[in-house]
């Protein structure tokens, strides 16, 4: 990368510099005669004398003289404010574009470290450079040339004007300009130190945090908060002290610099009083000498402003692109170039010596070969030099000396695409992206778009717009809105034969029932597949049969009926027969929906619910004020949190005592409603459900089924011929509630769904529904062996000609011991390198290598 900040702005800006300055040019002569123009109105049409005057072959009096001068004023006025509005506008779009430039070439070199720099720098450190530290440099790239040549130009011309008025006034003005440029650059140097030393600290300030953040469990686990506590308030403490130099010697300058601007107006109203009472200078020449001193301070300023800019976005500009430029990265062609290569053949190693592995490990003098096709255990334990051998088997990175091969291609001249297509690698510590279960298994297809999507209309010239920004800032013009999924080199013809092909290694991979069970928990819009949710409804009325025609089974479950009260389902559901439309609206929202708030006061029941929050809270005042929030007597209840307790004492108080001001607030009556919603009589056996209030409440759903449901999209009633995307597919197929009274329901019921679903060829269906199930914050959602799991199918499903997998499946229990022999099964006839510190699993390989301290111990083949 360019080191300094102005190679970096004239190799990519040049041609739009040039263009830029020359708008400036412009500027100039009409800053001149904007100048003149008063000085003329005055001396020449207000004082002068001997008219008409003679202006482009027409004769003007003093009046219309006047205003003829007054209109070319406000002309030139519009003209100058038109060209610096283009001029702020290209500046700006410039800036952008030249800092969506230096973004992308951060990022792009992100992907170009070699593996163990990331050992050196944390993402701590790098998201604010890429992200705030180089904010500055896009506003700073439009004013490079444009500001002091626009400013320099102005000062040039007022300056060049006052002269022409009187040179010893001229002399007056830049009289403090030497004293100014010496002293300030010098002070500002200090600044600068202190600017780089600022921006180092706020990037390990960043570090701290963001460890905090990923080790936030640990924090709490060993309680070090107090540690982590103090060791970010020293590091916030040396920012306060840096910036409180910065302040003192930035606002010094500006000190220094106010006061000789402040000599010169002394020198006009000595020099130029002296001048007009001795008659050689004209009342008027002196006002125009002072006007345009006003505008001289404006651009001396901005110059100054400008100067201490350019030093602070240099130095932020330095501190980044050095930690950027390390002398070892990739070049880019290894990262962008899409020339693949066929990459079979022996894996073999020559003399292969590498150091920087994690601890600092290092591998010296290996030497080994792997045949195509076979399956070869490496074994060793941690810290051994395994995992390094079998990333350099993979080209994850790269030998200091001797070569690693497979065929005859040597891996360190390879790019990524053939790297990352030809060889699947899935170490121990895999990475799960934040998204969906599908858009992590097929991620290993992602490489390139492969078709055109079609557009027309305004979509076209978007998409064209797009074009032509990614071509002016060389950002690649990949279109997202393609179909990515290499299903070629997956082994399929098309999506769904994927989709099937991944079940498959889900399967194989013991994954597939955890995908079901996700399945039936996710949300499924029917508008996607109605024939999917038309399956569904057709399951729902099988299961109902089978329910209601076993004896032993219709205990088990209540139904949605909208005549009886279901004493295993909420009071809301009960209240209400229907669920919000919108899934994301939590039942402690609910009772704020303006169409709930108005139907409980038209039918009386706002009150009652109050009433009935009061008791549970109430209840669970008594129960549970003496309780430890550690008991988790509390959770399962499901009201009301260990830190909520106070508030609703508070409230109980309050409605107990029977006052009316200050009483409940809105927000409070809210929340004990929310509290009688959340209530299932056979759950919680608070006492507080009536067979009066029962009846009541089924009342009401008629009612509110028919004022507000009917006619309102907010809520989807209970309806056995309604697929409802609100609830999970769970509750769709078993519309109603598993009986919470009976011991085993939850798990009978279960069954007997599991049951049909496999009699009816469903379990596929809903597997694919899991597909859709968003993993949450890097796979945070999943237990850490369905991520190493996931991780598994996605280079799977790559059909890579080599396997390279690292401590996955190294138990010795019966799963893992299944889960090897799929995987032989899988990649017979492929070349697979299993990395195990286990020498009993290793002996399940024919071949196998051992390495004890980085170099190879035994070798059997």
């Amino acid at each position: 990368m360019e080191k300094s900040l102005f190679s970096f702005i004239w190799k990519y800006s040049s041609r739009q510099q040039i263009y830029i300055l020359m708008v400036t040019v412009l500027t100039y002569p009409v800053i001149y005669i904007l100048l003149e123009l008063p000085k003329l109105i005055i001396n020449d049409a207000v004082e002068g004398d001997n008219f008409p005057r003679t202006f482009f072959g027409f004769d003007f009096d003093q009046i219309p003289y006047l205003f003829l001068l007054c209109c070319i004023f406000l002309f030139l006025v519009v003209v100058s404010n038109g060209l610096k509005f283009y001029l702020n506008v290209y500046k700006g779009r410039l800036g952008e574009r030249m800092l969506r430039r230096l973004r992308f070439e951060l990022f792009q070199r992100v992907l170009r470290f070699r593996l163990p720099h990331f050992r050196k720098v944390s993402s701590g450190e790098i998201i604010p450079m890429i992200t705030s530290e180089v904010e500055d440099v896009g506003g700073f790239v439009g004013e490079a040339f444009a500001l002091p040549a626009y400013q320099g130009g102005m000062l040039i011309v007022q300056l060049g004007f006052i002269f022409m008025q009187d040179p010893l006034l001229g002399l007056a003005a830049v009289a403090s300009y030497p004293v100014q440029g010496y002293i300030i650059p010098i002070l500002q140097r200090k600044v600068a130190e202190l600017s780089r030393k600022r921006v180092k600290n706020i990037r390990v300030i960043a570090d701290k945090v963001g460890e905090g953040i990923t080790g936030v469990a640990e924090i709490h686990a060993n309680d070090a908060s107090a540690w982590h506590s103090a060791d970010l308030s020293d590091r916030l403490y040396e920012n306060f002290k840096i910036r409180y130099e910065i302040y003192n010697r930035k606002y010094f300058i500006k000190f220094l610099n106010n006061f000789m601007n402040q000599l010169t107006p002394f020198f006009f109203y000595m020099i130029g009083g002296y001048l007009v009472i001795q008659g050689d200078l004209s009342m008027g020449a002196l006002l125009a000498v002072i006007a345009a001193y006003k505008d001289l301070a404006g651009p001396w300023k901005e110059l100054l402003a400008y100067y201490q800019m350019t030093v602070d976005v240099g130095i932020k500009y330095q501190t980044v692109v050095e930690n950027f430029d390390p002398a070892d990265i990739h070049d880019t062609d290894r990262l962008t170039n899409d020339e693949t290569v066929d990459l079979k053949g022996d894996v073999k190693f020559e003399s292969v010596t590498f150091s920087g592995g994690a601890a600092g490990q290092e591998v010296t003098d290996i030497t080994l070969k792997v045949l195509d096709g076979t399956a070869c255990a490496v074994m060793g334990p941690d810290g051994s030099g395994r995992a390094e051998v079998l990333q350099l088997a993979a080209g994850l990175v790269s030998p200091l000396s001797g070569k690693v091969y497979i065929g005859e291609h040597d891996l360190d001249k390879l790019t990524d695409s053939t790297l990352g297509r030809e060889i699947a690698y899935v170490g121990g510590a895999v990475h799960v992206w934040t998204g969906t279960i599908r858009e992590n298994l097929y991620y290993g297809l992602r490489h390139r778009p492969l078709t055109n999507v079609e557009r027309t209309g305004e979509q076209l010239k978007v998409y064209k717009r797009s074009l032509s920004e990614a071509a002016e800032t060389k950002n690649p013009s990949y279109d997202l809105a393609a179909d990515w999924h290499d299903l070629k080199k997956a082994g399929v013809t098309d999506i769904d034969a994927l989709d099937l092909k991944a079940l498959e290694l889900l399967g194989a991979v013991q994954l597939d029932a955890d995908i079901y069970r996700l399945g039936l928990q996710s949300r499924f819009d029917p508008s996607m597949n109605d024939t999917f949710a038309g399956r569904i409804l057709n399951v729902r009325k099988e299961l109902v049969a089978r329910i209601a025609a076993d004896p032993t089974l219709a205990g088990l479950v209540e139904l949605w009926d909208p005549s009886t009260f279901n004493a295993s389902a909420s009071l809301a559901d009960n209240l209400f027969f229907a669920v919000p439309s919108d899934a994301d609206i939590t039942m402690d929202q609910v009772p704020d929906l303006p169409v709930v708030k108005s139907f409980l006061s038209s039918n009386g029941f706002d009150k009652k619910l109050q009433d009935i929050g009061v008791q549970i809270a109430e209840t669970m005042l008594e129960l549970f004020s003496n309780v430890s929030g550690s008991s988790g007597l509390l959770g399962s209840y499901s009201f009301i949190t260990q830190e909520e307790l106070p508030d609703f004492e508070r409230m109980v108080r309050i409605a107990r005592s029977g006052q009316t001001r200050p009483g409940l607030s809105d927000n409070d009556k809210s929340r004990l409603t929310g509290l009688a919603f959340k209530l299932v009589p056979a759950r919680h056996r608070l006492g507080v459900m009536t067979d009066e209030l029962k009846a009541e409440i089924i009342a009401a759903r008629s009612k509110f089924l028919e004022t507000v449901v009917k006619d309102n999209d907010e809520f989807l009633a209970f309806d056995p011929e309604v697929y409802l995307p609100p609830l999970t597919i769970e509750d769709n197929l078993l519309f109603g509630r598993p009986r919470v009274d009976r011991r085993d329901a939850r798990r009978r019921i279960d069954a007997v769904i599991r049951s049909i679903v496999e009699e009816t060829g469903l379990r596929q269906p809903i597997i694919f529904a899991g597909f859709g199930f968003h993993v949450g914050v890097s796979g945070s959602r999943l237990s850490a062996g369905q991520r190493r799991r996931i991780a598994l199918v996605r280079g799977l499903l790559k059909n890579a000609p080599t396997t390279i997998l690292d401590d996955v499946a190294t138990g010795m229990t019966e799963e893992d011991k299944a889960l090897r022999e799929n995987l032989r099964s899988i990649l017979s006839g492929r070349t697979l390198l299993f990395g195990t510190s286990n020498a009993d699993i290793a002996a399940e390989f024919e071949h196998r290598y051992t390495l004890e301290q980085g170099r190879l111990s035994e070798s059997e083949t």
